[in-house]
């Protein structure tokens, strides 16, 4: 696979310090294009071949790299459509340069490929080479992990309740009789995370579109129709494992999966969450692991827990620092309508979004600090 840097013949893109980037384009560049230069060099450095599409008969098939470099170009342009992104890719010449096309692809072209995609998981390991990249070897102080709601314009899947399989035979409340046995407790989905391994608890998540709800800042409680968006990030704000679940998902079923992807790529001390993770097997698996929790105390589970010494408030404040994270996906890499529907294509228009939000910070924390110095 070819990167941006072979297709431009080899020109320095981080910093032309002897080499003008813009003779190597027809148009003038702008601010955004260089940008994006910038990042997809980042990206490419760290994203896996992706399988060719192969066709038995008919014409040549257009290959995967440029219409992959378009989907990135769709999140840090903010495009809304795919319509939109090949109409974008018309009329702006210097994108179509960028991106590596002579003919620019059909709209079925495009939806074809973001479904297969979507089927594949690229973005994954480009997330995964992203942060093993620029944190092997280094300890990273606090993991901070929160979600945000995603409204998708599609039907929620209705949630059936399961009838109870067994009627329970009525029985006085208090300590059982002498001699008088009963069924033990089925284990929470918390309890079961404990002892399952990371796929085995991934794949029981809830991941159809649904309506969920959730208190915001304010402490008003908004209510949405779609998914979630669950995301842990660095002290930098770096994303380092990402999930997305159905909306009607609560935040606490998917904090020991993420913990358990989080601890192989990285090496962290302290797990920082909000109190709707405030449970005992949360807490359980992190310390088991020889990690601090940081979980802010849930008002419903009463005051039996301590409060925070002062050093832990302190060290709370960093928590904030996932949802400028998730205000920054949001707000500067997604389109302001989601229009794709079902699981795997959301997936990948988000995780399109997370790793360009990955190479940002590895330029912001990694990369620029490092040429300064040299």
């Amino acid at each position: 696979m070819k990167t941006i840097a072979e297709i431009l013949g080899g020109a320095h893109i981080l910093f032309p310090f002897s080499f003008d980037i813009q003779h190597a384009f027809e148009e003038y560049l702008t601010d955004e294009h260089r940008s994006f230069l910038t990042v997809l060099r980042v990206i490419e450095h760290a994203q896996p071949c992706i399988t060719a599409c192969r066709a038995r008969t008919g014409r040549r098939p257009h290959k995967n790299e440029p219409i992959m470099r378009a989907f990135y170009a769709r999140s840090h342009f903010r495009i809304a459509t795919i319509v939109d992104l090949r109409n974008r890719l018309l009329t702006d010449p210097n994108l179509r340069t960028i991106c590596g096309f002579n003919a620019v692809p059909s709209t079925a072209t495009f939806s074809r490929r973001f479904a297969a995609f979507s089927e594949q998981t690229p973005l994954t390991q480009t997330l995964d080479t992203l942060v093993t990249t620029y944190h092997e070897g280094h300890i990273v102080g606090h993991i901070n992990r929160d979600s945000t709601g995603i409204k998708a314009r599609e039907k929620p899947v209705k949630v059936e309740r399961k009838p109870p399989t067994t009627a329970t035979p009525p029985r006085k409340r208090g300590r059982p009789r002498k001699g008088e046995s009963r069924p033990d407790k089925e284990p929470t989905r918390l309890e079961q995370q404990l002892e399952e391994d990371l796929a085995t608890s991934v794949a029981q998540l809830p991941t159809a579109c649904a309506w969920g709800c959730k208190k915001n800042s304010q402490g008003n409680v908004e209510t949405w129709k779609g998914y979630k968006l669950h995301l842990d990030v660095s002290d930098t704000g770096f994303p380092i494992s990402a999930l997305v679940t159905g909306a009607n998902v609560h935040d606490s079923q998917v904090a020991i999966p993420l913990e358990k992807m989080t601890e192989h790529k990285v090496q962290h001390l302290y797990s920082v969450m909000d109190a709707a993770y405030d449970a005992n097997p949360i807490e359980t698996y992190i310390r088991g692991r020889g990690r601090i929790p940081l979980i802010d105390q849930n008002t419903r589970r009463g005051t039996d827990r301590q409060p925070f010494t002062p050093a832990q408030k302190n060290r709370y404040k960093v928590r904030t620092t996932v949802e400028r994270a998730n205000a920054h996906v949001k707000d500067w890499l997604l389109p302001h309508q989601i229009f794709v529907r079902g699981h795997m294509k959301v997936t990948f228009l988000l995780m399109c979004g997370v790793v360009v939000l990955a190479a940002v910070k590895a330029l912001q924390y990694f990369i620029l600090p490092t040429l300064l110095k040299g």
